[in-house]
């Protein structure tokens, strides 16, 4: 385990010196804000991380219908509590101090043994895993008894025994029962569920709604879906936008997420003897296919994602993006200069063409804790309880994590009002409640955020050209995976 989460930090330095963020970070979801499977409920019933299972990537067996959760902890008595009993909490931004305030709100008498510590650096390029992993080697003095960590890493921790499985400090399968079932397939290892989040990040396809009227005849959610709602349609839909002179998406890479959560097995499977091997499935290929296809057909305006060409899509020709909870709150990029001109508010979404997630941020209890009691309430509280998180979705706009909450928020007309501006009036959370019923992340590895990028570079030098066809863009997958990690067998 040592050797391999070595290479991952490595990896993820090497990842992310290639992307530029909506906000400034290394990764577009760093200020937002995101894979063991469950049973429907709750009950965890294998790893789903790096076996070698062969499912494929279609909906989960879930009833989505939210049930009355009566398992609770209660907020623990702190009259005989000293300084001793102080616990830290870490992150790399100010989100989840932010986010965790609610609790502190609510719960007043444990704020004099809370403290956030923001290390206020990238939380993905392996700045912030030495840093939290130098605390704990170094017993400090402001041990990390709880860290946030980006979806991109999580596994770092929870397929460690760095963290603790939360059966451990008293969080049940019950008090979880409404949280979506991908959150709990990515975030339990051998088992046991490692970590929690009070956020969804589910994907979607975000669309200009003049673009659509104009060309499709409506911009209803419900007939725009019909235009996209598998890779076929989309591809018919991105020949009509360019016969009227406009960009289906902004790059090829686009739709790199959403094919990438169509996996069939994990993209490491371990043996028994321990031994870690590559498998590329259908949801790589079909990456490079359909990507090429936007590429070789003039699709796209062949933008990066991140880059400025792919930004200033925004306001420009493009009829839609890629997009999730956050990157619609915090990543569309608007110029107030032009008033009405601006596309600002001139945007829906709908499902698109598949399900997928996009981004998240896990809580853990590390172990060495001295307050494993605090702890365990602080992390339960944020993602389980459910004034909590009404609360702070309807201030933040968070699709939380809790199948009760949204049905209610969505029943008061109350979901994503930070985002409504945008969308036109539009509710998001009514086709993110849809959306999130169609992923399925059994098949997540600690190794998928660098091989993303790996593959995606693949993709990039199959439409320029530099190799041949899909068979050469696998083989550059799986030469550069052999150059960075030795001990993976390559098929």
């Amino acid at each position: 385990m040592k050797k391999r989460l070595l290479a991952l930090t490595v990896a993820m330095i090497m990842a992310a010196s290639t992307l530029v963020a909506c906000g400034g970070e290394t990764t577009p979801d760093a200020n937002a804000n995101t894979d063991g499977a469950a049973t429907d409920d709750g009950a965890a019933t294998d790893d789903g991380a790096t076996g070698d299972g062969d499912a494929a990537a279609e909906p989960v067996e879930e009833d989505f219908a939210a049930t009355e959760v009566t398992a609770k902890l209660e907020c623990p008595d702190t009259s005989a509590w000293t300084d001793a009993d102080k616990i830290y909490f870490y992150s790399w931004n100010d989100e989840f101090g932010s986010r965790m305030q609610y609790v502190l709100d609510a719960y007043p008498e444990l704020t004099d043994y809370v403290e956030y510590v923001n290390l206020g650096v990238s939380g993905t390029d392996g700045t912030y895993q030495t840093a939290i992993d130098t605390l704990i080697e170094n017993n400090d003095e402001k041990f990390p008894s709880i860290i946030a960590a980006d979806n991109d890493v999580a596994k770092y921790y929870t397929e460690s025994d760095m963290t603790l499985p939360l059966s451990e400090i008293g969080i049940t399968d019950e008090m979880y029962a409404n949280a979506y079932n991908f959150s709990k397939q990515y975030a339990t290892y051998n088992g046991e569920l490692k970590a929690l989040t009070w956020q969804a990040c589910p994907g979607c396809f975000v669309y200009r709604t003049d673009i659509a009227e104009e060309v499709l005849g409506s911009s209803d959610p419900a007939d725009v879906q019909e235009h996209v709602k598998d890779w076929d349609a989309f591809m018919e839909t991105a020949q009509t936008m360019k016969d009227a002179g406009y960009a289906m998406v902004a790059g090829p890479d686009e739709i790199k997420y959403a094919c990438f959560d169509q996996q069939t097995q994990p993209w490491i499977t371990v043996a028994d003897d321990g031994t870690e091997t590559l498998t590329l499935d259908s949801s790589v290929t079909d990456f490079f296919e359909l990507s090429k296809e936007l590429f070789d057909g003039e699709y796209t305006n062949n933008a990066s994602m991140w880059d400025a060409a792919w930004n200033a899509g925004y306001e420009g020709d493009v009829f839609g993006y890629f997009g999730c909870t956050w990157s619609v709150y915090w990543c569309m990029a608007f110029d107030d200069t032009l008033g009405e001109d601006s596309s600002k508010g001139k945007w829906h979404i709908c499902e698109g063409p598949v399900g997928y997630h996009w981004g998240g941020t896990y809580c853990m209890v590390m172990d060495g804790c001295p307050n494993t009691e605090l702890a365990a309430f602080l992390v339960y509280s944020l993602c389980c309880d459910e004034d909590v998180l009404y609360t702070l979705a309807k201030d933040t706009g968070d699709f939380v994590n809790n199948k009760a909450v949204i049905e209610k928020l969505i029943a008061n007309d109350e979901g994503g009002l930070p985002a409504r501006e945008i969308l036109g009036g539009q509710d998001p959370f009514v086709i993110w409640a849809e959306s999130v019923k169609n992923i399925n992340l059994s098949n997540a590895c600690y190794l998928d955020a660098p091989l993303k990028d790996i593959i995606t570079k693949a993709a990039q030098a199959y439409n320029a050209g530099e190799v041949a066809d899909v068979d050469a863009a696998l083989q550059y997958v799986k030469d550069e995976v052999a150059k960075t990690y030795d001990y993976v067998v390559i098929e």
